[in-house]
């Protein structure tokens, strides 16, 4: 049986104001740590906030989801076998939700988590794809999906039924690509250049012609696949980070340009954290993480929200407050904030929270409730929230 659960507006307006005390509490203690750098062009300003990672205040705070943003729900998807999946990427839009996995055809639900198809499988015929599959768009208006390869000569377009439309074939081999639809039709695509003859970014049309091409600057050309490019657009533009340059770039198709938007500063060049820098509406999330050397596992790992307009930083934990201030993740993709949990390690999580102390009175038994309705046989559940513009 599908459950879609909306839990928005159930705040008092006690606890309302609660939480906009804690989000003005979390700006005044925001320490200075940033400066601006003019990155200007002929016809527009844009400014690089470099940050000092040693000047970001440490003190962590918590801060309410709701600060970012706007509903929340819980979404039970599809019990069938051909619904069950091992998710590598989640991505929302209005009325779907597009699971990527790895090795594994890309699964198309409603956003009521009801199993629809999946969209192309794996193999080497027409509509088919060898490898895992890097990014994806869901054009809701257009009634396509487009599906881009790890690596490949084209980019694959589906109906919202799952059924292959036909492939854009591409000039030349793309790694690791992410994209974006233009208002103009055309796609944008980024990608790892393994060569000065190969673009970072370009533009192309249904037919796959190139109609804007951006040449690769010698500091972004890699070696080898160990890298990556991480584009969440939560901000309607074509942001990424790719790890060779270690900064958040927006592709600015219109003027066929990079923008760079963002890097942190460390003091230790050789010893910095794993990072990744995440643009939202609201400024930029920087997730740090240590690797432990002696055991060669992942060790602490730190998140940092930034005052895109002041530059100051605060290490912070996200905690849910439209579930019981259960902790909650940092991932956000395509405009929304996206936790996807196993049925029983969600159960666990609830128990180990309520035993905490941290989760209200108030919210006690419905959290007990909720987990009593959790069943090993279930497939996953997806908390979803929709981010402020």
């Amino acid at each position: 049986m599908l459950i879609f659960t909306k839990i928005s507006k159930q705040i008092t307006m006690k606890t309302q104001t609660f939480i906009s005390t804690c989000a003005i509490a979390a700006t005044l203690l925001l320490s200075n740590c940033g400066n601006k750098q003019d990155t200007t062009s002929s016809s527009n300003k844009n400014q690089l906030l470099i940050v000092e990672y040693k000047n970001l205040n440490n003190r962590k705070i918590e801060l309410p989801l709701s600060h970012f943003i706007e509903d929340f729900r819980i979404v039970r998807l599809d019990n069938s076998d051909e619904a069950l999946f091992k998710a590598w990427t989640i991505t929302p839009s209005n009325n779907y939700i597009g699971i990527r996995q790895s090795g594994a055809p890309f699964k198309l639900f409603d956003k009521d988590g009801k199993f629809l198809c999946d969209v192309g499988r794996i193999g080497q015929g027409p509509g088919e794809y060898e490898i895992s599959i890097y990014d994806e768009i869901i054009d809701e208006k257009g009634g396509r999906i487009f599906l881009a390869p790890f690596f490949g000569k084209k980019i694959m377009v589906y109906g919202l039924d799952g059924k292959w439309i036909k492939d854009i074939p591409l000039k030349g081999r793309v790694q690791k690509p992410k994209m974006r639809l233009n208002e103009d039709g055309t796609l944008s695509i980024v990608h790892m250049s393994f060569s000065e003859a190969e673009p970072l970014a370009f533009c192309i049309d249904m037919e796959g012609e190139i109609v804007k091409r951006l040449p690769v600057s010698k500091n972004m050309i890699v070696q080898n696949f160990d890298g990556e490019i991480f584009s969440y657009q939560n901000g309607g533009e074509f942001d990424f980070f790719h790890t060779a340059n270690d900064t958040l770039w927006t592709y600015n198709n219109t003027e066929n340009r990079l923008e760079a938007r963002f890097a942190m500063h460390f003091p230790d060049p050789d010893n910095k954290p794993i990072h990744i820098y995440l643009n939202i509406p609201q400024g930029i999330f920087a997730n740090c993480y240590y690797w432990d050397v002696t055991t060669n596992q992942p060790g602490e790992s730190s998140t940092y929200f930034i005052d895109r307009q002041t530059g100051k930083g605060q290490k912070f934990d996200l905690m849910n407050d439209f579930f019981g201030n259960l902790p909650a993740s940092t991932n956000f993709n395509k405009g929304y904030n996206i936790q996807n949990f196993e049925p029983m390690v969600l159960k666990e999580k609830i128990k180990e929270h309520i035993a905490s102390g941290k989760c209200p009175d108030k919210d006690k038994e419905k959290l007990k409730s909720f987990a009593k309705s959790l069943n090993e046989n279930d497939n996953n559940l997806l908390f979803i929230g929709k981010l402020k513009k």
